[in-house]
Order: C-alpha cells, then sequence, then structure tokens
C-alpha cells in the first residue's frame, strides 16, 4: 500500500512542466492572434476616390494583412465630422488631415503627423474664364467660396499676403457643389485641382485656376495621423500601418490603371474611370514621386506653415513642434514582454533583431532624407532658372513680350482700380538694317544689347524694360502721366545719342510716349505709342513723340 503512494508523486512531477510549459506556449499563441487581428480603423478626409488609392491598394493587395492588420476603411464627406476630431475622441486609430493639423497640435492636442502623402496641397479657387478674375486682387467686391478655417487655411494666407481684406469680399458658405459657378451662383468656387476641373471640363465651362502655391503658400497636404497615446503604447503597430500604407502608395502610383479599376469597381463605381484617371495624374504632380520619398516631412517646412497659421492669428504663442513629427523610433512594449516571459533568451533575440532593423532604417531613412533634401534644392533651383528662361529675353537679358504682358495686364488692373497714372514708351533703333547689313549680326546683337543695357541703368526700379521684337523696346511706367513719361524718354533719347556703344558705332532711337486712358487694354496702349513712334520716324528719327487722344492716325 505504501508503493502506490510513493510513486504517484514522482509521476506527476515528471509530466508537469511540459504540461504548463505547453499551456503557456498555447496562451501566448492566443494571445498573438488576438493582437494580429485587432481591428484597425482609418478616418478618410472625403468620400471614396483616387486620392486614398495607397490604402485601399494596401488593403486589397494584402500588405496590410502581411503586416498583421485588419483595417477597416472609413469614407467622410458633408455631414461626417471632422476625422481630427473622431481620432481625438477615440472613434478611430488613425486619420487623414491637412496642414490645419499642426494648430490643434499646438493647442495641446496630442496629434502625431505620420507622413504627408501631397507634397503641396490641392485646393485652389476656380473662376470663369469670361470673368474678369486672374489675380487675388481681382476677388475684391466679388461672391468667393471658402470652407472653415483651417481648411481653407492656404486660401485664407493667400489673401492675407496680397493684402485682401475680408471685409472686401462677398464670402460665401461651401456649396460642395460647382454647378454654382456654372449658374453664376458664386464668383469663385474653392475646389481640388484634381476633382472639380474635370467636371468642369466635362460641361465644356472654360476656366480659370488661382493656386495658393503660386503666391507662395505651399502647404502639405493629406497627411496620415495618430494619437500620441496609441504610438506610446503600439509603437510596432503604428510603424507596420504606416509602412504598409507607403507601400500601398507606391503600388497605386505605379499601377494607375489597375488601381483606377480597382477603386472603380469595389469603393467609388459612382465616379466614372476618365474622372478617376483625371484625377491619378493632377495628384502625382502633387505627390512627387520621383523627386521626393513617399510620406516625406521636413521640419522646417512645418514650422514655416505654423508660423503662417500664427501671422494669420489663427494660433498664438511660441511654435513648439517637439514630438509632433514621427521619427519612425521604436519605444518599449511591455506586453511583449510579458509575452515572452516563457522565453526570455527568444525574447532578447528578437528584440536584438528589431533594434538591428530599425537602426538600419534610421541610418538609411537619413541618408534618404539628405538625398532628397538636395532634390529639392536642385528643383528649386532648376524651377527658377526654368522661370527666368520663360521671362527673359535670351540676347538681351530683359523681359521677353509674353512677361511684360504679364506686368501690364497687372498694372492696368490696379490704374482702374485706384487711379493711378500709367505711361507707355515705345521706342526703336534708328537705321538699325543699315548696322546690321554694314557690320553683321554679331555686331548688330552687340548693340542691341548695349541699348537695352544703357537703357536700363537709367530707369527707375518700378519701370520695367521688355525687348518686343527685332529692334523695338517696351518701357512699362507705373504711377508716371504723360508729361513726366516724355520727359525721361527725352533723356534716354539724348543718353543713347550721346556716345558710340561699341567702338565707333553710333545709334539713335525714336520714342514715341502714351498714357493709358480708363477703358484701354495693352493692345490699345501699344498701338497709341506706335503711332507716336511712326511719327517720330516720320518727322526725322532721334526724337520723342507723345500721343494725345487727336492722334488716330501716324503723320503722312
Amino acid at each position: 500500500m505504501v508503493s502506490p503512494v510513493k510513486k504517484s508523486p514522482a509521476k506527476r512531477s515528471k509530466t508537469s512542466p511540459r504540461l504548463c510549459l505547453g499551456l503557456l506556449l498555447a496562451q501566448l499563441l492566443c494571445l498573438a492572434d488576438a493582437i494580429a487581428a485587432e481591428n484597425v480603423r482609418l478616418q478618410l478626409r472625403w468620400l471614396h476616390q483616387f486620392q486614398f488609392a495607397g490604402y485601399y491598394m494596401a488593403l486589397e493587395k494584402g500588405f496590410y494583412a502581411q503586416a498583421g492588420l485588419e483595417v477597416d476603411i472609413r469614407p467622410g464627406g458633408p455631414g461626417t465630422p471632422k476625422p481630427i476630431d473622431l481620432l481625438l475622441e477615440g472613434d478611430v486609430d488613425f486619420a487623414i488631415g491637412n496642414s490645419g493639423m499642426v494648430i490643434a497640435r499646438m493647442q495641446g492636442k496630442p496629434l502625431v503627423a505620420l507622413a504627408a502623402i501631397m507634397q503641396s496641397s490641392p485646393i485652389v479657387w476656380i473662376v470663369r474664364a469670361d470673368s474678369d478674375i486672374y489675380t487675388p486682387h481681382d476677388l475684391a467686391g466679388k461672391r468667393v467660396m471658402l470652407m472653415p478655417a483651417p481648411e481653407s487655411a492656404e486660401l485664407l494666407i493667400t489673401l492675407a499676403r496680397e493684402g485682401v481684406a475680408h471685409d472686401r469680399l462677398k464670402l460665401q458658405q461651401t456649396s460642395f457643389n460647382p454647378q454654382d459657378l456654372l449658374d453664376g451662383n458664386t464668383d469663385a468656387y474653392n475646389g481640388y485641382i484634381s476633382n472639380e476641373p474635370f467636371w468642369l471640363q466635362q460641361q465644356q465651362l472654360p476656366y480659370r485656376l488661382i493656386k495658393p502655391r503660386e503666391y507662395g503658400v505651399n502647404f502639405y497636404s493629406d497627411v496620415l495621423t495618430t494619437r500620441e497615446a496609441l504610438l506610446q503604447q503600439r509603437p510596432a503597430q503604428v510603424e507596420a500601418f504606416l509602412q504598409a500604407s507607403l507601400k500601398g502608395w507606391q503600388y497605386a502610383l505605379e499601377n494607375v490603371e489597375e488601381s483606377v479599376q480597382l477603386i472603380h469597381q469595389r469603393y467609388a463605381p459612382e465616379k466614372s474611370l476618365e474622372h478617376l484617371r483625371f484625377e491619378a495624374e493632377q495628384l502625382r504632380r502633387l505627390i512627387m514621386p520621383e523627386l521626393v520619398q513617399l510620406g516625406h516631412m521636413n521640419p522646417g517646412r512645418w514650422r514655416a506653415i505654423a508660423q503662417s497659421y500664427q501671422d494669420l492669428g489663427m494660433i498664438e504663442g511660441p511654435i513648439e513642434l517637439d514630438g509632433f513629427l514621427y521619427k519612425g523610433e521604436a519605444t518599449t512594449d511591455n506586453r511583449l514582454l510579458y509575452q515572452m516571459l516563457a522565453g526570455a533568451l527568444l525574447a532578447l533575440l528578437l528584440l536584438g533583431a528589431v533594434a538591428l532593423r530599425f537602426a538600419r532604417m534610421t541610418q538609411n531613412l537619413r541618408m534618404e532624407v539628405k538625398r532628397r533634401q538636395l532634390a529639392e534644392q536642385e528643383l528649386r533651383s532648376s524651377n527658377l532658372k526654368l522661370e527666368r528662361l520663360a521671362n527673359t529675353d535670351r540676347l538681351t537679358g530683359q523681359w521677353s513680350r509674353l512677361k511684360i504682358e504679364e506686368l501690364a495686364h497687372n498694372e492696368i488692373k490696379r490704374a482702374e482700380r485706384y487711379d493711378f497714372p500709367l505711361a507707355l514708351v515705345f521706342f526703336d533703333i534708328d537705321r538699325f538694317k543699315a548696322v546690321n547689313d554694314q557690320y553683321g549680326h554679331d555686331v548688330g546683337d552687340c548693340i542691341l544689347t548695349g541699348v537695352a543695357h544703357r537703357i536700363k541703368d537709367h530707369l527707375r526700379d518700378s519701370d520695367s524694360l521688355c525687348r518686343w521684337g527685332g529692334e523695338e523696346f517696351i518701357i512699362l511706367m507705373p504711377h508716371t502721366d504723360l508729361d513726366q513719361a516724355c520727359l525721361i524718354a527725352e533723356k534716354l533719347r539724348a543718353l543713347l545719342a550721346a556716345e558710340p556703344l561699341t567702338g565707333t558705332i553710333s545709334v539713335t532711337a525714336s520714342f514715341g510716349v502714351a498714357q493709358w486712358q480708363p477703358g484701354q487694354g495693352l493692345g490699345e496702349l501699344v498701338h497709341c505709342a506706335d503711332l507716336m513712334l511712326y511719327r517720330a520716324k516720320k518727322l526725322g528719327r532721334n526724337r520723342v513723340e507723345r500721343f494725345s487722344p487727336l492722334d488716330t492716325q501716324p503723320l503722312m
């Protein structure tokens, strides 16, 4: 009777550790599966469209599933609370916001920017091509649609920088319906460059765009965002969601037609394939994947954006963005440590591998960011060079005809609005063909360049000199009446005739001067000055003639 009692404990002692270890491992596996299957909620800014293609493709191509995520993508739109509000209230885990989220951050709200998908904002004003609206200044006295700030911040800041006060506008709440522009219910509709222009093209309504970017307002848009608490509690999940989303965007941009077809079939059947393709083409220009790493954010640019909001009076206090930009650094996950208690060595190896991986990723990211910054600088330099080439005459270095037409249009608008005087001087080099015939075109080019430089050196800062064509030049003189313009023209005429331009070659020039009259366009103003130039030629050249309303025909 004694032996069985002694053997029984011995038998239990051999099996109990194995049984306990097995139960522990089973529990860990169940816990891991539960974590992997945890639902992640993403709130979009608007209705389903190509604007969110990367998230759809990450879901449909299995990138989220490979990262252990089950993602619920929720559309936004009219009547839906703001994505950032839903995020802060805990209704969703991730949200798509605009640059205005920096306002909430500086107000103490725990938002973290993970990635900026669009490097430039798509928001613009759309005006009819048959309107007289060309610049933000032309919006004065017009009916202008705006969304509540900060959604319309880029447009508001553009107005502020151009000195257009809000009380000079007839502000309207946006209707989200471009039909109002077609029906004449508004003069300027705020929309996306990737959306409403397609509809207007389908309606065969010519339009113009006023882009904040052309006035120095260039903000990020469609910024992937989360809460600080979620990042602290589940850093690996946040990183996994970010990388899978960027992978989805990479796939969408490399496979546009496949993405368009899928979005049309499963998410936005009400949008035509042509509309989705148009949207994809426009958004690619804003995302700039060939020049900037997907999701890249520059801290200096964020500070400049915050400063713009501060200048507009939307935020107060010093600009403090510590912790606002996600840096991709993993933090300790206590739950993971508890899961690995049964296998300390395995946990150490796993954590070591993760740490090494993130260290390499961080190093690569820093190198890539540096490379992209250099690329951005080169792009800016290239754009400036292209702008100079487009706006200046290649031979003389003065404004081109296209540029002077743009400047003149703006000055005529100002003259109309503020009753400023505006004068135009049209001159050309006397007997220039003889110079070319006698000395050759190389010398002729030197004469043209010399005349341009000598005239330019004696103009005021407010004056603009343009090579109109051949040996003809135009000088645009804002805030200058006819008498003043004639005095200046006479000084310039004498200056050219005073001494040779090159070697022993002397030239003279004939000048026609006209003052802008209300109702005139640039073409009429140039015509009046040209009549006087023709008169100066007929009266012997090397002289200045002024236009009066009676001078409708040249001297015969």
